[in-house]
């Protein structure tokens, strides 16, 4: 629902979601109970799953470095109110996987130059204008260790919306097997408030011992084999679903999407059947390691080690990246030769599972592309934990400033610091 401004107590926070890319954390925090008024990013392929998923009045596809005025964009928009602002600005400038072995190996430094590093201030300037209650900022962990003009960037953001915009702002770094996300991949999160009120961060939900595993999440899934490119099949499970499988499954009437799987060669199939679980390319045989440097033979165990590795089931799942939109041999089944599963790698809807997707959200594009996007995106159990955790916070501010002097009396607000959350 779009927002008005004479929101009652109980109405859902309206949330604005920029770079949302397929929509994780729109997902998470729509499942949180926060109303999406728009999504935007510049990717088209995105915005599409984005609006199938949230509906097409929810998601504008634009660079948002080229909007002169965020107010005038919602009023276009007939959103006359934001709570909470959120995005991931792009992280491929700032991840070491990002970079690329190769870049790595030229001393390539270019990173540091990347354009991409400087869309966070378009998101301080959504802010700055905006004035939402809450901001969640969401990004790859080594975000906290890039510099921009000799200052942590992580500074610089805080710096900028504490002393200039009255936030107030704390940074973490969650753990989303922490919060029910069968893989183990580490996000770091800036969350700030104009409410004078220290940040609330969610509290983890598993131990360690207690992750879910990448079989507990994808074991259900229909048997297929390499190159699988029916993009709905009947869904038929494989056994009694698990509780998290059973959360996967809610609103699908028996229909599965995006199971697809890539091709392999023979030489490939052959290698995966001999990879134990949790096997990886350096544990192979010599003559399967086709990919091995003849230039540098010194480097040939080293910079190719995990080109194949194989998910173990009793375990969570390593990070789902987007670079299984270019191959997933990071990510090889966990099939065992005396099962029924063939040799292969995972389809998209076990990535998108590995990811805490439901089966509902349905990724569109090219496989490829749907492999890039659930690779690039947030896994929804974790953003639904941040969300849920700010909620109290942003209906108490909710409370607060409904019923107050109109917008432009509310660039400089008074911290809310007497009132607790319901």
């Amino acid at each position: 629902m779009l927002a008005n401004a004479n929101l009652s107590v109980t109405s859902q926070p309206v949330v604005l979601d920029l770079f949302c890319g397929a929509g994780g954390m729109s997902l998470g925090f729509q499942m949180a109970g926060y109303s999406i008024a728009l999504g935007i990013d510049s990717n088209p392929l995105a915005c599409q799953t984005h609006a199938h998923n949230f509906g097409l009045q929810h998601t504008l596809c634009m660079d948002i470095s080229n909007l002169d005025s965020p107010t005038a964009l919602l009023n276009e928009y007939g959103v006359e109110q934001v709570d909470v602002v959120i995005g991931g600005p792009p992280c491929q400038g700032f991840s070491r996987v990002g970079r690329g072995k190769l870049r790595q190996i030229n001393n390539d430094r270019g990173y540091i130059h990347d354009p991409r590093n400087q869309l966070y201030r378009e998101f301080i300037r959504f802010v700055s204008t905006l004035k939402p209650l809450y901001f969640v900022i969401e990004n790859v962990p080594d975000m906290q260790f890039y510099q921009d003009s000799g200052e942590r960037l992580v500074d610089t953001i805080k710096n900028s919306l504490e002393r200039e915009h009255g936030y107030s702002v704390d940074c973490r770094v969650l753990m989303a097997a922490d919060f029910g996300v069968p893989q183990l991949r580490q996000r770091l999160f800036i969350v700030g408030n104009r409410l004078g009120r220290p940040i609330a961060w969610p509290a983890p939900i598993h131990r360690p011992d207690e992750y879910l595993s990448v079989w507990e999440a994808i074991s259900d899934l229909p048997v297929v084999g390499i190159k699988h490119r029916n993009d709905e099949i009947l869904y038929v499970p494989r056994h009694e679903l698990n509780g998290y499988q059973q959360q996967m499954r809610v609103g699908c009437d028996g229909v599965l999407y995006n199971h697809q799987t890539r091709w392999h060669n023979a030489a490939d199939l052959e290698a995966f059947c001999l990879l134990q679980e949790g096997g990886r390319y350096i544990n192979l045989p010599d003559e399967f390691r086709r990919y091995d440097s003849k230039s540098h033979p010194e480097k040939r165990n080293e910079w190719f080690k995990d080109r194949y590795r194989k998910l173990i089931r009793a375990e969570p799942s390593w990070t789902v990246e987007a670079h299984i939109g270019k191959d997933t041999y990071r990510h090889i089944y966990p099939n065992r030769n005396d099962g029924p599963e063939p040799p292969r790698t995972i389809s998209v809807r076990e990535a998108a599972r590995l990811q805490s997707f439901p089966d509902r959200f349905r990724f569109l594009g090219a496989f490829t592309q749907q492999f890039h996007q659930v690779g690039n995106a947030v896994p929804p159990l974790l953003a639904k934990a941040v969300a849920e955790a700010i909620l109290p916070d942003v209906k108490t501010g909710m409370v607060a400033m409904r019923g107050n002097a109109p917008d432009k009396d509310r660039e400089k607000p008074e911290p809310v610091v007497e009132l607790t959350g319901n």
